[in-house]
């Protein structure tokens, strides 16, 4: 892979692609981050799993993003 800079909006523009190609199921980060580097749009390496986690939840959050499922963090909610 030859080392240019991440255009982001298209990154997560491919990312959503990827994860609607997967309803009605729903998929992780790293399912997305392992088909991004498969596709060669993203290196391997921990610091880019970090920076699309972060670029995917920023963009959750201004609702241009599904979400995603979470399977190793339990969500605490206190009794009400």
């Amino acid at each position: 892979m030859a080392r240019e800079r991440i255009q982001w909006t298209a990154v997560v523009e491919r990312a959503r692609e990827i994860v609607d190609g997967y309803t009605p199921l729903k998929v992780t980060l790293r399912q997305v981050m392992y088909r991004l580097v498969a596709e060669e749009v993203l290196p391997h390496t921990p610091p880019m799993y970090r920076r699309l986690s972060a670029q995917l939840a920023q963009a959750r959050r201004e609702g241009r993003f599904p979400d995603l499922i979470d399977t190793v963090r339990e969500v605490h909610v206190p009794p009400a």
